[in-house]
């Protein structure tokens, strides 16, 4: 494991480097519920997209007001995810499935995160963009073996049609000072959110 400076050799960093740890780390199985795993699947990565299409609203709002010049970058993430949340709504609505119980508090949380990061200028922004896409690609890598073990081909076309973009985020971020050392434990809350919803709406 690569360590980027004193705080990110904390429990602080360590925790937003992984999701928890290896061990903890959420894996999918067949639901026990009424509905169906493939079908939360779905409702939750909408939640998630709807949450990610409200942290670069508040990113761009911010940035349009104080570094006009990283606005055009975050509207074309935003309208990356804008993409996503459309994709994943259209196979939510092919198998009459309703938004997740996390929807709006995806929504929330995601405008407050792009503010509070906007706020602590481009080294924020990267920051939050790191750790959100880190945890939603580890979570889009375990639902695709769930979902090939068990044969759901749409869920696993929808799936695969936003994999790339999200991974891109990511890296854009890593490469931009996203994993600054000073945002060691901003990166870590960041991915204790994003975890917490995820394993909220699986529920």
């Amino acid at each position: 494991m690569k360590f980027y400076g004193p705080f990110d050799q904390s429990i602080f960093a360590v925790a937003s480097y992984r999701t928890i740890n290896d061990n903890d780390a959420m894996e999918y199985k067949q639901s026990g519920s009424d509905i169906d795993t493939s079908k939360k699947i779905l409702k939750v990565n909408h939640a998630g997209e709807f949450g990610a299409v409200n942290i670069y609203k508040a990113q761009v709002l911010v940035s349009n007001f104080f570094r006009r010049e990283f606005t055009p970058m975050l509207e074309r993430f935003q309208e990356d995810e804008e993409r996503h949340l459309e994709i994943f709504w259209t196979e939510i609505q092919r198998r009459d499935g309703v938004k997740c119980k996390s929807f709006w508090l995806c929504g929330l949380g995601g405008f407050s995160m792009g503010f509070v990061s906007a706020l602590l200028g481009k080294r924020g922004v990267m920051a939050c963009t790191w750790a959100v896409e880190s945890v939603v690609t580890e979570h889009l890598e375990k639902q695709l073996t769930y979902l090939e073990m068990i044969g759901d081909y749409e869920a696993i076309e929808t799936v695969k049609a936003i994999l790339e973009d999200e991974e891109h985020h990511r890296d854009v971020a890593f490469a931009d000072e996203g994993m600054n050392v000073l945002f060691g434990p901003f990166r870590f809350l960041v991915r204790m959110f994003t975890e917490g919803v995820i394993r909220f709406g699986m529920r």
